[in-house]
């Protein structure tokens, strides 16, 4: 059975958290976000939706919701979503298509590096080298996690994420989306906060899926003090070689899309697609 952290327990219960109970659609154990007539599915990558869920997704389109899917793979769930469209003649409508990042490498970053031909983020880990001693990294740990929370909080706010409506607190909390799976799966979670004099400056979030062994970069900024010094590519720099010390290896999937240093850092790509599937009218 294909299964990822979208799938999880805590991942399912963070939804309680998040959202009103009335907002919360579960579809024969597929979750769904639903206002105005829209259902957000709540799950990634790439799942199983059994025939069963599809009769009834099918009813909720003929009663004229739009069901969306956001950062589904180029799999066999896309192929199924748009045969199933195609033969109950629905609208199958893609919002975008983009390839995401992926670094896999048996190596440390820096070995990595040194063969890379892309000067800019060669020239950005010999910043990180050369300054990481100005500063403190701490790692997420059981007993650390909400006082490292706390400080990601903070930098959200401090950032330009605040001031455009994208930090955690304002993307339909966000946050609460994250921090159970963190606190109650520290071996598949990993968070690193980098400080100047206490002050918190940039953070790296990421999740292990455990169907791939991937490590999932989930959240990933900088307040605008960090950025003034480039705390956020030394922060993720540190989590990549701290990722590397316990693996021995990397294999790291970016998830966004269209980020410059996540794009000349990899290696390796997946085709993913945010879709909409709606009645005709």
């Amino acid at each position: 059975m294909k299964t990822n952290f979208t799938l999880s327990k805590y991942w399912i219960e963070s939804l309680l958290l998040r959202y009103q109970y009335s907002e919360i659609e579960n579809i024969g154990g597929i979750y769904f976000y639903k206002k105005n007539k829209l259902l957000k599915c709540q799950h990634f990558f790439d799942f199983e939706i059994k025939p069963k869920v599809l009769d009834l997704l099918l009813k909720e389109v003929l009663n004229d919701n739009t069901i969306r899917f956001n950062y589904i793979n180029n799999s066999s769930l896309l192929e199924q979503l748009k045969k199933w469209s195609k033969d109950n003649n629905l609208i199958y409508k893609v919002i975008d298509s983009w390839e995401a990042p992926r670094l896999s490498i048996d190596t440390s970053i820096q070995n990595y590096l040194k063969c890379n031909d892309k000067k800019q983020i060669k020239r950005n880990f010999r910043k990180y080298m050369d300054n990481k001693a100005k500063y403190k990294f701490i790692f997420s740990n059981k007993e650390n996690v909400l006082d490292l929370w706390n400080d990601v909080l903070l930098i959200d706010y401090k950032s330009w994420k605040k001031s455009e409506n994208s930090d955690m607190k304002s993307l339909d909390r966000e946050d609460l989306q994250y921090i159970l799976f963190l606190l109650k799966n520290s071996n598949d979670s990993s968070l690193v906060v980098v400080y100047e004099n206490n002050n918190p400056l940039a953070y790296s979030l990421m999740f292990k899926n455990l169907s791939d062994n991937y490590w999932y970069a989930v959240k990933w900024g900088a307040s605008y003090d960090g950025r003034k010094v480039y705390a956020g590519i030394y922060c993720l720099f540190s989590h990549l070689e701290y990722i590397y010390k316990i693996d021995n290896k990397l294999n790291i999937d970016f998830w966004g899309r269209r980020n410059a240093t996540y794009d000349l850092l990899k290696n390796d790509s997946i085709v993913r697609e945010h879709l909409e599937i709606s009645k005709r009218k």
